[in-house]
């Protein structure tokens, strides 16, 4: 009895090493372009952020990755060309898959999942042009579980 009582705890300490499930994390900058994270082969469990940044900083309350939205997306509405993406809202978070295909945080965390072969490299950035990241705060951390 005490053999396989031990034999048993010797398996259920082997199982976390058996599913090893990984976060692939990235902090992107809102002072920075396209920062790019490589995925390997395997299954998205989750998608998830933490963390906020802000166009204009002092001007603009920090957001999360779905950007301006109500009063302060219109008072931003005459910087329009500001935008990297003019399909976005300004400060939303764009991701870039290895297709070149651009699309807004939220879609690619719901898609994410259900992708059979998300292997490669992605890239993310704030919808804000280059030449206007330097007045912007703050940074968004994402991390895909798989």
């Amino acid at each position: 009895m005490v053999k396989l009582i031990s034999s048993l705890c010797s398996f259920i300490f082997l199982i976390p090493n058996l599913v090893h499930a990984a976060d692939f994390c990235i902090d992107v900058n809102s002072k920075k372009g396209w920062q790019g994270m490589t995925l390997p082969d395997g299954n998205i469990r989750r998608v998830s952020y933490a963390g906020s940044w802000s166009v204009i900083s002092g001007m603009y309350k920090p957001v999360g990755p779905r950007g301006y939205s109500g009063a302060d997306a219109k008072k931003l509405g005459p910087l329009y060309g500001y935008k990297f993406d003019q399909s976005y809202s300004f400060g939303e978070m764009l991701v870039r898959d290895q297709t070149g295909r651009i699309v807004p945080f939220a879609e690619f965390a719901a898609l994410a999942v259900n992708t059979p072969d998300p292997a490669g490299n992605y890239a993310f950035r704030i919808n804000d042009v280059d030449l206007a990241l330097w007045d912007n705060a703050g940074a968004i951390r994402v991390c895909i579980s798989m």
